[in-house]
């Protein structure tokens, strides 16, 4: 053990303390931090683990037992949740996301608020679970587990961080079972049926008429919806008829193109002509919201259930129906995860019961000798 490092026990005024002295390796000062005890045994263990992790996590370590998960929360916020720094196409520091990102932190920071985050435990965090689990949404609905999970996940980074910064030696999410389990999440499957999306369609008239080129661009690229937003005409070939969606845009910072329909060409050549035919310009030219002109479509269109994102969802659905490969469809939709591509993949009853014949005919055959 280190003669800079050195543990006392001390008994006063009926109270039994625990004193640790070391050099501070910053400043060269000598430090001491003192803690309670309830019994001489217990302070005999509390002394020999302080000059534990004194040893093996150095005096950073020890900061932590005064640090509340408010301060905890206040560092990793100012560092990691910053507006996205883009460098030539590429995300290279902060969050897209920011706004759901510093919305989590508001949950977090309401419940762990002023604990010292070394009395944080597992089933603490077991006992948040389950809080917001059964907190209902400012709508009054039943909170979604996805939503709890990103929540959790957000948890689980601030305690690394505080790991890497040397207050935590071990996060609660190491000290038990899995706190966060994707395979309880109930993944949607929405898809708009052709006769859903001609009502959507026509409901885009008036004050609505900016809609239609957006949805088609959803129904026919797969394109996720801030890349949409953030398309620009010097991201759209005429020749090539592809549209490129940029690295900066993609959730996933890879660069890929996709493919531009009929229906969507004559959509994009009508807006290019009523534009000022400026190659920077957005091509939708959204720099807010189209929450409430979606809403009053689905409700003239009388279609329940259809969120933005579900357009992308049955993008890539009918492209796999095109017989098209996985692989390629991938590309095109920028998923780099079978698993996470695996879930837009929803064969309908004819889709099945067409794949349930050609296996029958494919065993008349072999049974006959044919193959």
């Amino acid at each position: 053990m280190s003669r800079q490092r050195k543990g006392f026990i001390v008994e006063r005024d009926g109270k039994i303390y625990v004193r640790v002295q070391f050099t501070d390796s910053t400043t060269g000062k000598r430090r001491e931090i003192m803690r309670t005890a309830e019994t001489r045994t217990k302070a005999e263990k509390l002394r020999a683990k302080l000059l534990r992790e004194l040893e093996e996590h150095g005096e950073t370590l020890l900061e932590g037992d005064s640090i509340t998960f408010e301060q905890l929360a206040d560092e990793y916020q100012s560092r990691k949740l910053v507006p996205a720094k883009i460098v030539e196409g590429k995300k290279v520091a902060g969050l897209k996301g920011l706004q759901t990102a510093l919305g989590e932190m508001k949950s977090l920071r309401k419940y762990f608020g002023k604990k010292r985050i070394k009395t944080i435990t597992h089933g603490d965090v077991e006992d948040f679970k389950l809080n917001r689990l059964d907190t209902p949404t400012m709508h009054g609905e039943q909170r979604g587990i996805a939503t709890v999970n990103r929540e959790l996940e957000r948890l689980r980074a601030i305690f690394n961080f505080a790991k890497r910064r040397g207050w935590l030696s071990k996060s609660p999410y190491e000290m038990g079972d899995p706190l966060i389990s994707r395979a309880v999440e109930i993944q949607r499957n929405r898809v708009l049926s052709y006769e859903e999306e001609k009502r959507l369609l026509d409901a885009c008239v008036g004050s609505r008429a900016h809609l239609r080129p957006i949805i088609i661009c959803a129904l026919d690229t797969g394109m996720r919806r801030g890349e949409i937003f953030k398309l620009k005409w010097n991201d759209v070939d005429w020749t090539t008829r592809t549209i490129t969606v940029i690295a900066g845009n993609s959730k996933t910072e890879q660069e890929r193109l996709v493919g531009i329909t009929d229906r969507l060409r004559d959509e994009l050549k009508r807006l290019w002509e009523e534009s000022p035919k400026d190659a920077d310009r957005l091509v939708f030219g959204i720099t807010t919201t189209i929450k409430t002109a979606w809403k009053s479509a689905m409700k003239d269109a009388v279609i329940e259930n259809f969120r933005f994102h579900d357009a992308r969802h049955t993008a890539i659905t009918r492209m796999v129906r095109t017989g098209a490969a996985s692989a390629i469809v991938m590309r095109v939709s920028g998923h780099t995860q079978h698993t996470t591509f695996r879930r837009y993949v929803n064969p309908d009853e004819k889709t099945i019961a067409s794949l349930a014949s050609s296996l029958g005919k494919l065993n008349e055959t072999a049974s006959s000798g044919d193959i």
